[in-house]
């Protein structure tokens, strides 16, 4: 099935949302946002026993002064402060849980976008990916209506698709470029390496406190 935000099929999140049961959900994205994130934590987090994310960066080795804020959020207006406030904590929240595992590519840029689903019931009916252009952002999956133009294919069943995804995403996983760490570069050039769960983290409470009131 093809899922393009704009036809009568399902948008990514409605997908996700219909089709996810318990299980264990992996998730390749090039860029995510706090909103998609949180809405994430929201709507599959009880039925999921194990999360695998790979993660991208628009820069391989960020410096410590010069972060690309834009990754995590993708609506900073005043106006929404309060409601991102929510969202940062829903999101901080979900990736303290040890079934959370992130990985970063380094020195590799990931550009590839891929959701797949392993349900713990034996009945490969159960089982879907999802493969395109769809970020984990709130326009990427259908949260909210852009000029972008999406492109996804989106099965159910293990047929062959599905198979070479699983041992594609394995392979992947233990790839000597992905780190369950992050390279930050200081001013004067010194690297340093950080938890890269612990890093978004830090980041999402830099750029949005979950407790605004002790700002």
């Amino acid at each position: 099935m093809i899922l393009d935000n704009e036809n009568e099929n399902l948008k990514v999140h409605e997908w996700i949302s219909s089709y996810t049961e318990q299980g264990k959900l992996d998730i390749v994205t090039g860029y995510f946002t706090i909103g998609a994130l949180a809405w994430l934590s929201k709507n599959v987090n009880d039925k999921i026993s194990d999360f695998r994310l790979v993660l991208g960066d628009i820069v391989n080795v960020d410096s410590i002064d010069n972060r690309p804020l834009d990754l995590l959020n993708e609506n900073i207006s005043i106006k929404a402060s309060l409601k991102l406030s929510n969202l940062s904590k829903e999101a901080v929240n979900f990736l303290k849980q040890d079934k959370v595992v992130a990985k970063t590519l380094e020195p590799n840029f990931c550009h590839a976008k891929s959701y797949l689903f392993n349900p713990d019931k034996k009945d490969d009916r159960n089982k879907y990916f999802i493969s395109g252009s769809s970020n984990l952002t709130e326009a990427g999956i259908g949260l909210k209506q852009t000029n972008n133009i999406e492109l996804n294919i989106a099965e159910t069943g293990n047929n062959n698709q599905y198979k070479e995804l699983v041992v594609w995403f394995d392979a992947l996983w233990v790839r000597p470029q992905a780190h369950k760490e992050k390279t930050l570069v200081a001013p004067d050039g010194t690297k340093s390496k950080i938890d890269f769960k612990q890093y978004l983290i830090n980041e999402i409470e830099r750029i949005h406190p979950t407790n605004p009131c002790c700002k």
